[in-house]
């Protein structure tokens, strides 16, 4: 029984022992490496079962696909899920697209899946090459999808890439094996479908096996990445802290390693959406601020890029900023800082990062960040000033300025971490006094 198809599945990449979830559709691809799979299912090592996501863009049609796929499922004794998508009145391939990623990923974690398998194949890689480069992608777009990779937290296989489609349905047609027929392929209103029907087979008759060398180029794209993206990610490690890169360092890299460099950043620091993708213009806007000495440019998903001294930043939301905390102890934890009072050691110290107190000073203290109205009186002189003007002229980078550790009394401050004293009382002999220090990096200071 499915001679063919048992034949074909000689070719498919080896699925390790584990339990898998099975995306299928109802069409030729996913049906056929339904039945790849069951022996491997029937000798135990494979435990599968398939979900199926009803999208409801063709009516009748959709719940047919539903209704083939539980029967066939149930003649092969696969578990199924099925789902029904509301798409809220869009019919897009990329709102089907999110809705179907959207229940992979709930089963992925109910099933406690090791991977989700997917029936991509050689033509489906092929076609989107092509649409990627007609939309002027750059090498991490043209290396296009892999036999294993992580999406979103889920590890999808696809064993089929080195197959092509017209084998798949001979071999199923040999084996007397029905599937689907998704009626929207034939409308090449869709790009895709348009290079499917139009341009691959044009090629195909320029260029025998054009779709073979199509993802041999993809393969060989996605080779340098793998290594090009490993530098780049060694760089990243070197040059980022925090929500901040460090400019100086990164602009005497090659160009190309810079935008590499850019858009690891970018995608570990706001949410990995499509719609969030750095567009190449964005990617280059990053790289120009690079070599700036300011500015500041808008970015997807409301944030923006801030050069600003030797770094830069990227904001846009408002960070996490710890909540006032009372001194009330030798040692008062802030978010990343500590500030601890020790014994003295008889000298005033530097005022940005040790400072001698008179005993009990901190009492009725609070360490916070700056709020509207904040003033300090720097040490040794008569008059106060706007907290505001005395970071701007200490040249401390705006992008710092709302997450500096302060220690205030009221909406006086008193000690800046990292930068400079306030209103704090001289030393005298005969007065005791105990050393507070600040310990916790301070970036805005170099």
């Amino acid at each position: 029984m499915y001679e063919s198809v048992n034949r074909l599945g000689r070719k498919l990449c080896p699925v390790r022992e584990g339990r898998y979830l099975l995306g299928l559709s109802g069409g030729a691809d996913s049906v056929a490496l339904l039945l790849m799979l069951m022996p491997g299912v029937k000798q135990g090592g494979i435990r599968l079962s398939a979900i199926h996501v009803n999208h409801g863009l063709r009516a009748a049609e959709s719940d047919e696909d539903e209704q083939f796929c539980r029967k066939l499922c149930e003649k092969n004794g696969i578990p199924i899920r099925c789902f029904r998508a509301d798409l809220a009145g869009r019919t897009d391939e990329a709102a089907a697209r999110e809705a179907r990623y959207a229940f992979f990923r709930k089963q992925y974690q109910e099933e406690k899946a090791d991977a989700l398998i997917l029936a991509h194949h050689a033509d489906d890689q092929a076609e989107t090459f092509l649409m990627r480069l007609l939309r002027g992608a750059g090498p991490d777009g043209l290396e296009c999808m892999k036999d294993e990779e992580t999406v979103n937290g889920i590890l999808i296989l696809r064993p089929m890439l080195g197959m092509r489609r017209e084998e798949i349905r001979k071999a199923l047609r040999e084996d007397g094996v029905s599937w689907r027929e998704d009626s929207s392929n034939t409308d090449i209103s869709y790009l895709r479908n348009r290079i499917r029907k139009e341009v691959i087979p044009a090629m195909e008759r320029i260029s025998e096996s054009a779709v073979g060398k199509i993802c041999r180029s993809a393969a060989l794209i996605r080779a340098d990445n793998d290594t090009l993206n490993e530098e780049a990610r060694a760089i990243l490690q070197e040059a980022a802290a925090d929500r901040r890169l460090n400019a100086e360092t990164l602009a005497s890299k090659p160009t190309a390693l810079r935008r590499r460099v850019l858009r690891i950043w970018w995608n570990t620091q706001a949410p990995a959406l499509k719609e969030h993708a750095l567009s190449c213009e964005q990617t280059d806007a990053l790289d120009r601020l690079l070599t700036a000495g300011k500015g500041k440019i808008n970015l997807p998903g409301g944030k923006h890029a801030v050069r600003s001294g030797r770094y830069l930043f990227l904001q846009g939301d408002t960070a996490a900023v710890p909540e006032p905390v009372p001194v009330t102890g030798p040692e008062t934890v802030f978010g990343e800082h500590c500030l601890k009072e020790g014994p003295s050691e008889h000298n005033p110290g530097d005022g940005r990062r040790s400072q001698e107190v008179p005993a009990g000073f901190t009492r009725g203290c609070v360490i916070r960040t700056r709020r509207p109205g904040d003033r300090i009186r720097p040490f040794g002189c008569a008059g106060s000033r706007k907290l505001q003007d005395y970071l701007t002229d200490r040249r401390i980078a705006e992008p710092f300025r709302d997450r500096i550790p302060l220690l205030c009394r009221d909406d006086e401050v008193l000690l800046v971490c990292g930068v400079g004293a306030g209103n704090i009382p001289r030393m005298e002999e005969g007065v005791p006094s105990v050393r507070l220090t600040w310990h916790g990096e301070t970036p805005w200071t170099e």
